[in-house]
């Protein structure tokens, strides 16, 4: 493939770096890194890059290309993340969120620290905890450890020296570090607690609490015992109230992504003594025909980065390039071993599905406030009982008349809508006589042979049972299959899985259903269109003779 910087190519290192793809403006379209800069920039150049279309796009655009060489390949992947936050490139994934989330900052380094709610890091010497998800949820947790430990909510440094304690304290029992009412080494020794609190560590909290009520009714103080009873019952509710509870006591977090039209989710699930413990979601605008294994990997890099700590285990919803050099980059990082896993087995499967669960609402919720029409596609996937939205639809049909010119053909709908630039059409080859079952499985394997294109999330094909069994077996002979195959017979329509006998429930003027015919109806005129064609052109060859 032809370019005007294909020889700056062949001087460039063979060194670990980042590189920078840039247009004729000198604006930044993508920015990677690589072991190897010669060898990885040279790729651009000398592949089709089928599996990635956008890259296609891209390489018409390039004019120059800059490259930074590092050290190693753990440089270049902190400067890659750094890069991507500082230039935005088109062709990057546009990690930033539509919307800022919060953090509690700790002010440590003042005598008397203080909480505040903030939307942005300082290196200031402050510690961070979140992010949270929403600005209430960081102010509520700021409001329970004052109540429980006294530490104050200021946007100003504490000033020392007033003759009366302030109102909250005095409505809460607690001692006032503004009227010099409680010393620097007990006030600093009740921040730790809620430290260890921010930091997940709730049980060491309750027996806390525990002791002190106890000491309060040995001393009579009942007022007192009554009060820190009500706040236990307060941290009960914080630390139990759970959806999810496993087996294992390990403390580890999990990721998920799913995305749609120009529009991802990532969902951030953290478990604690193997409870959920809460989630939070991320939405993100992208740009490019990104995957969403590209969509975690830099997920982790641009925001893992901005947490205050995370567990020794993060489990994803799938494998990311470069995840043992990014495991090292969260070592480096936070100061201890951690390690991100690709679950197979066991009760980590199970929150790996929840999260992506809650990560494909989020979305379904998204598309549908941003007014495009994925109300039908959400529908389909509730018939049909699919973990996630069938974004790319394909479906086969046999047109013959009698044994004259038989023909098969298949359509494609992206996000609900067709695509005729992936619709196919088959010549009928291996099948003689007019035996359409046999045909549909000659079709199928021809379409599932064909790896230069993506596979589909759902594939159709028209007719019953008998129909459908004879796809599968051309699946068998393709070696590669779709995520979900189902047929659709006529009259009344009614939706087949593989395997059953009994059509899949559905209500006559489901969304989801209509959806199918509607594809089913466009796959069956192209294929006629195709045989009638076909049929011409014999017809005319007859006559000519």
């Amino acid at each position: 493939m032809a370019s005007p910087i294909s020889d700056k190519v062949k001087i460039l290192p063979n060194k670990p770096g980042v590189y920078l793809f840039k247009d004729e403006l000198d604006n930044v379209l993508y920015v990677g890194k690589a072991k190897n800069l010669k060898s990885r920039v040279g790729s651009y150049f000398t592949s089709d890059h089928l599996d990635r279309p956008w890259i296609a796009v891209m390489i018409k655009l390039i004019k120059d290309t800059e490259t930074i060489v590092v050290n190693n390949e753990l440089e270049a992947l902190i400067l890659e993340a750094t890069l991507i936050t500082q230039h935005q490139p088109k062709f990057n994934l546009k990690l930033t969120d539509d919307k800022s989330y919060p953090f509690i900052k700790l002010t440590v380094n003042e005598p008397f620290p203080r909480f505040q709610v903030v939307r942005k890091r300082l290196k200031d010497g402050s510690r961070y905890f979140g992010p949270f998800l929403s600005a209430w949820s960081a102010r509520l947790t700021c409001e329970f450890l004052r109540r429980i430990y006294g530490v104050h909510i200021s946007n100003k440094q504490l000033a020392i020296g007033h003759d009366h304690p302030c109102l909250n304290c005095q409505l809460e029992g607690n001692k006032c570090p503004l009227a010099n009412q409680i010393s620097k080494e007990i006030y600093d020794s009740q921040v730790e607690k809620a430290i260890s609190f921010l930091q997940g560590k709730r049980m060491s909290l309750t027996k806390d609490i525990e002791s002190r009520m106890s000491e309060a009714s040995e001393n009579q103080n009942f007022e007192l015992a009554t009060k820190l009873r009500d706040q236990l019952h307060a941290v009960l509710h914080t630390t139990t109230n759970q959806d999810v509870v496993g087996s294992t006591n390990e403390d580890f977090d999990v990721v998920s992504a799913t995305k749609a039209n120009s529009r991802a989710v990532v969902t951030l699930m953290s478990v604690r003594s193997g409870t959920l413990n809460g989630q939070k979601q991320f939405t993100f605008f992208v740009t490019a025909n990104q995957s969403t294994s590209e969509i975690i990997r830099q997920f982790i890099l641009n925001f893992y980065r901005s947490f205050q700590a995370i567990p020794s285990l993060v489990v994803l919803s799938e494998k990311i390039d470069d995840q043992k050099l990014i495991e090292s980059w969260l070592c480096n990082t936070f100061g201890h071993k951690i390690e991100l896993r690709v679950s197979k087995r066991g009760e980590k499967i199970d929150f790996v599905a929840l999260a992506t669960k809650n990560a494909q609402s989020k979305l379904e919720s998204i598309l549908v406030n941003d007014g495009t029409d994925f109300t039908s596609l959400i529908a389909l996937k509730e018939l049909l009982n699919l973990p996630e939205l069938p974004l790319r639809i394909e479906a086969v049909d046999i047109s013959n008349l009698g044994a004259s010119e038989p023909v098969g053909a298949t359509v494609c709908f992206i996000n609900g809508q067709p695509d005729k630039n992936e619709y196919r059409r088959y010549k009928i080859n291996s099948v003689k006589g007019q035996n359409d079952f046999a045909m549909i499985g000659e079709v199928t394997a021809r379409r599932f042979a064909d790896t230069s294109r993506p596979l589909p999330d759902l594939f159709i094909v028209d007719g019953g049972p008998e129909q459908l069994n004879f796809a599968l077996v051309g699946l068998e002979r393709a070696g590669h299959k779709p995520k979900t195959i189902i047929s659709l017979a006529k009259k009344p329509d009614r939706v087949f899985l593989p395997h059953k006998k009994k059509p899949v429930p559905g209500t006559r003027g489901h969304k989801g259903l209509l959806l199918l015919a509607r594809i089913r109806d466009e796959v069956h005129r192209f294929g006629i269109t195709f045989q009638r064609s076909r049929q011409r052109k014999k017809s005319l060859k007859t006559l000519d003779d």
